[in-house]
C-alpha cells in the first residue's frame, strides 16, 4: 500500500494546531469545573498558559528532533553507501565506468580507467563508449547491447583505443543498472595486456615444470645433439659408402636414417607442445582465412599432383596470438590433407558460424577416411593415432598441439566423424560477436 508523505512544515503546523485546540477545549472545561471563584479562575488560567507554552515548546522540539534524527540516519546511510561505492568503484584497481544505455554517453569513470586510457575524468565524460572502439567493431557492439539481458555478462577479447591511439585488448564484465529513471550499464575492464605481463612475471618466477616441460628441456639439450650425429653419419654412409655396402646393409642404413628423422620430428613436436604452455600470448587482430589460404598454397606447392578442392570462408577474424593460430591451422589442414589422400574428388571446407550463445565456432571439414566415434576424445592425446596404417605418416601429436593451442586461448575443440564419411573438427577461441558467421556445414 502506498504511503502518504506530508512536508515537515505542514506536518508540524497541523500537530501544533491540533494540540492547541485540544488544550484549550479540555483545560477550559476543567477550569470552569474546578474554579470556585473568579480569582481562582484567573490563577488557574495563568498556570494553564504557562503549561501550554512549556508543553507546546517541548512538542515542537520533539517533532523537529525526530525529523533531524531521521535526516541524520539517512545521511549516515548515504555516507556508508558512498564509502562502499568509493571502495568498489573509485578505489577499484580495474578500469570502470558507467554509461547511458540510450545515448552511450559515459556518465562516471574511476581513476583506474583514466590511468589506463590516458583521458582525464572530464574528458572521459565527454566521450561515448563507442569512441573507445574501432569503427568496424561498433555494429558488433550495438548488436551485443541490443541482445543483452539484465544480468552479469562477460565478453571479449575486444580491441579498445586509448587517447594516444594505441590499441589494447581487453575482456569486459558489465551489468545493467536502473536508477532515477535512467537505464545504464556498469562496466569493468580487464586489460589482457597487463594480464600478459603478469603471466610473464609468474612464468619467470616459477621453478617447477610439469612433465612435458621437463621432457622438452631434456630432449632439446640431451637428445637433439646425438640425434643429429646419428642422422648425419647415416646420411654419409648412404652417400659415400653405398657401393661398399651390401643390399641388406644399405637397407638398414636407410632405416636408421629414416628413424632418426622421425625421432627428430617427434622431439620438435614435443618442444612445440611443451612450449605452448610457457610462451606468453601476444594479442592482435588476425585474419584466420588468410592463414588457411597461405597454408593451402604451401601444401599445393609441396604436393602439386594432389587433386583436392579447398573452400575457405573469407574474412574470418579473431583476436589472439597469430603464431598460435597458425599452429592450429597448420595441423588441422595437414590432418585433412593427409586423410583425404585416398579419396576421389577430395574436398576440404573451412569456415565459422555462430551458435545460440553468441559464440564463434570455427570448423574444418573433409570427406576423407574419417574415424571411429569412440576415438573422438583420445585422438587429442599425445602419440595417439586413429589409423595405424603406414600409408598415413605422422607421430600422433599434431592434434595434441591443436588442443593445447586452443585451450591457451580459453577455447575448446571437438570432432564429429564416422569411418569413411569424413571428419569435421570444431574449435572455439573464446570469441563472441567478433565477425560475420556462416551456417553450420551439412554433416
Amino acid at each position: 500500500m502506498k504511503k502518504w508523505h506530508i512536508k515537515k512544515s505542514i506536518r508540524v503546523s497541523l500537530i501544533y494546531c491540533a494540540f492547541s485546540v485540544l488544550w484549550i477545549f479540555f483545560t477550559d472545561k476543567i477550569a470552569f469545573a474546578l474554579a470556585p471563584d473568579l480569582s481562582s479562575a484567573v490563577l488557574f488560567s495563568n498556570v494553564k498558559g504557562i503549561l501550554f507554552v512549556v508543553l507546546s515548546t517541548l512538542l515542537i522540539f520533539l517533532l523537529i528532533r525526530s525529523d533531524e534524527y531521521g535526516k541524520e540516519r539517512l545521511l549516515s546511510e548515504m555516507a556508508a553507501v558512498q564509502r562502499s561505492f568509493n571502495l568498489l568503484f573509485e578505489d577499484n584497481p580495474l578500469p570502470m565506468w558507467i554509461f547511458n544505455n540510450q545515448t552511450f554517453a559515459i556518465m562516471a569513470v574511476n581513476p583506474a580507467a583514466c590511468k589506463t586510457y590516458g583521458y582525464t575524468a572530464a574528458e572521459f565524460r565527454k566521450l561515448k563508449v563507442t569512441d573507445l572502439r574501432k569503427k568496424e567493431d561498433i555494429p558488433v557492439f550495438l548488436k551485443f547491447m541490443a541482445e543483452s539481458k539484465d544480468e552479469l555478462r562477460q565478453s571479449g577479447p575486444w580491441e579498445h583505443i586509448k587517447k594516444d591511439g594505441e590499441s589494447i585488448f581487453v575482456r569486459v564484465i558489465s551489468h545493467s543498472l536502473h536508477s532515477a529513471g535512467i537505464d545504464s550499464t556498469l562496466v569493468s575492464v580487464i586489460d589482457l595486456t597487463e594480464q600478459q605481463r603478469t603471466q610473464e612475471e609468474l612464468d619467470t618466477a616459477m621453478q617447477e615444470r610439469d612433465d612435458f616441460e621437463a621432457f622438452g628441456y631434456t630432449a632439446s639439450h640431451d637428445l637433439k645433439s646425438p640425434l643429429r650425429a646419428i642422422i648425419g653419419y647415416s646420411e654419409i654412409l648412404h652417400k659415400e659408402f653405398d657401393k661398399q655396402l651390401e643390399g641388406e646393409a644399405l637397407d638398414l642404413v636407410e632405416k636408421v636414417h629414416k628413424a632418426g628423422l622421425n625421432m627428430n620430428e617427434m622431439l620438435d613436436n614435443m618442444l612445440i607442445l611443451s612450449g605452448l604452455s610457457r610462451r606468453p600470448l601476444k594479442y592482435e587482430r588476425v585474419n584466420i582465412s588468410d592463414i588457411y589460404q597461405e597454408i593451402h598454397e604451401t601444401f599445393k606447392h609441396q604436393d602439386p599432383d594432389r587433386n583436392i578442392e579447398v573452400k575457405i570462408q573469407p574474412n574470418m577474424m579473431a583476436i589472439g596470438d597469430s603464431g598460435v593460430f597458425r599452429l592450429i591451422a597448420q595441423n588441422l589442414m595437414q590432418n585433412a590433407w593427409k586423410y583425404t589422400k585416398q579419396t576421389a574428388n577430395a574436398v576440404v571446407e573451412i569456415g565459422s558460424h555462430e551458435n545460440k550463445e553468441g559464440e564463434t565456432i570455427f570448423w574444418i571439414k573433409d570427406n576423407g577416411l574419417g574415424i571411429d566415434p569412440s576415438l573422438a576424445d583420445h585422438i587429442f592425446e599425445p602419440f595417439t593415432r586413429a589409423h595405424m596404417n603406414s600409408t598415413y605418416e605422422g607421430m600422433g601429436i599434431g592434434l595434441s598441439i591443436v588442443r593445447r593451442a586452443v585451450e591457451r586461448h580459453g577455447g575448446r575443440i571437438w570432432v564429429e566423424s564416422k569411418p569413411k564419411q569424413g571428419s569435421c573438427f570444431y574449435y572455439t577461441l573464446s570469441q563472441k560477436d567478433q565477425q560475420p558467421y556462416s551456417d553450420l556445414p551439412e554433416k
